[in-house]
């Protein structure tokens, strides 16, 4: 099984909520962030024009 990342753009984040642009959906949709890092770091999301992941708070 291959598997492919979504490719997206972020354009609003907040301390709870970064919204994200699905690339090929040309959609909004607003995420929490502690899944979109997650998402991000599973390789699920490709972030176009950058994103820095925030350090894992233990």
């Amino acid at each position: 099984m291959i598997k492919r990342s979504i490719k997206v753009k972020v354009l609003k984040e907040t301390p709870r909520t970064i919204t994200i642009q699905l690339m090929t959906l040309n959609r909004k949709m607003p995420v929490p962030r502690q899944d979109f890092e997650q998402r991000v770091r599973e390789g699920e999301y490709e972030v176009i024009g950058g994103y820095e992941l925030e350090e894992s708070q233990s």
